[in-house]
């Protein structure tokens, strides 16, 4: 009887052990780390917070990571419950964009990325650049509106880094677009464009949006055929063509 009792006993610990072992096998956040590059607001309260439990949640996989939910507490709260109020904000601000489904083939979900300053996703599955859903809206040669729907993937520091590159892909997946940030300001400056291997392509102005109803960028130019362009990136398709679709 006890010696059963002892080989239970040790059982659970070995596997108390492998969880722990496997959780921080993962490793612990750092300020350099793409995610807070993205979200600098919430790096600023996250390594600024002294909370007995701090929770970071994303949507993934990573190509959907343009929203975030982070929580914070000093009380009772256990960790748990504050991962689960985390992955109800993010999905709560997920929900409101509206459908996906004209930007990626994808499931996005939110679920708990970092918890009390351990990753609980592996590092390969975070986001190591920014991602975004991305729209394109042009007119053609023949003046008709057009438009490419699908996920963008940019540098991070847009405000602070110079020249930032970007790739839009298509829905599927497949490369469509490249270009270049150029900042002039914080957050604003010129942009080009080239897509289908320089088949198409335009350039002009862009600023970032803080909310609104979620931070995302407008990059507004003319094509080489002097028609307009709008290029929006952070905001679902639909969202993003009834805020910014009529050009």
């Amino acid at each position: 009887m006890i010696r059963a009792f002892f080989l239970a006993f040790l059982a659970l610990v070995i596997a108390a052990g492998g969880v722990s072992a496997q959780r921080l096998g993962y490793g612990k956040p750092e300020r350099r780390d793409p995610i807070f590059l993205r979200f600098p607001e919430m790096s600023q309260r996250y390594w600024g917070n002294t909370a007995s439990h701090r929770v970071v949640a994303i949507p993934l996989p990573r190509q959907c990571s343009f929203v975030y939910a982070d929580s914070y507490t000093h009380g009772q709260m256990s960790e748990t419950e504050l991962q689960e109020v985390a992955v109800s904000a993010c999905n709560r601000k997920l929900a409101e964009l509206g459908s996906l489904n004209e930007n990626y083939t994808v499931a996005c979900r939110c679920q708990v990325a970092i918890t009390d300053d351990t990753y609980v996703v592996p590092r390969d599955a975070m986001p190591d650049q920014a991602y975004g859903p991305a729209s394109i809206f042009y007119r053609d040669n023949q003046g008709k509106i057009a438009r490419l729907n699908g996920l963008a993937r940019y540098g991070a520091l847009i405000g602070h880094d110079r020249s930032v590159t970007f790739n839009v892909d298509n829905v599927n997946g497949q490369p469509g677009c490249e270009g270049t940030f150029t900042n002039e300001s914080v957050g604003a400056g010129r942009f080009s464009l080239s897509c289908f291997n320089g088949k198409f392509g335009g350039r002009g102005n862009f600023d970032s949006r803080v909310g609104a109803p979620n931070d995302h960028i407008v990059a507004r130019g003319q094509t080489a055929s002097g028609q307009p362009i709008v290029m929006v990136i952070g905001l679902p398709a639909q969202l993003a063509a009834r805020m910014y679709g009529s050009i």
